[in-house]
């Protein structure tokens, strides 16, 4: 299906209708794809850290183990282990969820090197796309222009009123991290704050069970 017919069959849709606007709508969103297309086309080393002019140089960790954690998904954030988890087995994850991992690797907790997460998001996606992937993760990490302020960054436990609008059932979790399937909703996202009891009887120790 082209972008055109989309763009078409969404007008239509909301014709005389209230609606979003860009950059929340689906309009919005197809323009931040055509944007990420003239950039990979016009600006020299847009995949690159050095040499990119839509690029802030940073100096990144180089952490294997906590790469690796967060790509097995055994970062000991079920949330975003979750996610991880879910990309690994079908090759696809929410953009919410892909914004939530690429900050968490990045700004939000592990300091770790942009592109290492763009090439593994590359290596698992099904949907992946070269100026697609390089854009969002320079919008996530913080180093482009057009990236939203540095010091905005996803709560990798995120609550009710979180914009990642994770639902708070803890199904998601318990289906991709069954680790934590008999954790109580309250602690799905924090278990390491469950009483000991609770993680006794949940079969789930934290730091022992889970991460492993």
């Amino acid at each position: 299906v082209s972008v055109r017919t989309i763009w078409h069959a969404v007008a239509a849709a909301i014709e005389r209708r209230s609606h979003s606007t860009p950059p929340q709508s689906l309009h919005g969103q197809l323009l931040f794809r055509e944007m990420f297309y003239v950039l990979g086309a016009a600006v020299p080393n847009f995949d690159k850290a050095s040499g990119n002019a839509m690029c802030k140089e940073i100096p990144w960790g180089a952490d294997e183990e906590r790469v690796a954690a967060w790509e097995e998904g055994r970062t000991g954030y079920p949330f975003i282990d979750a996610l991880m988890r879910q990309l690994r087995t079908t090759g696809w994850m929410h953009h919410l969820g892909r914004h939530a991992v690429a900050c968490f690797l990045t700004r939000g907790d592990l300091w770790q090197h942009w592109t290492v997460g763009r090439d593994i998001f590359d290596k698992y996606l099904l949907d992946a796309d070269w100026a697609l992937n390089n854009g969002n993760w320079l919008w996530l990490a913080g180093v482009a222009p057009f990236s939203s302020p540095y010091f905005r960054v996803y709560d990798p436990c995120p609550g009710p009123k979180s914009s990642l609008n994770a639902e708070q059932t803890g199904e998601f979790v318990r289906h991709f991290v069954p680790e934590l399937r008999r954790m109580p909703a309250k602690y799905i996202y924090k278990p390491w704050t469950a009483p000991a009891a609770v993680q006794q009887q949940a079969g789930c120790i934290v730091g022992r069970d889970y991460p492993a």
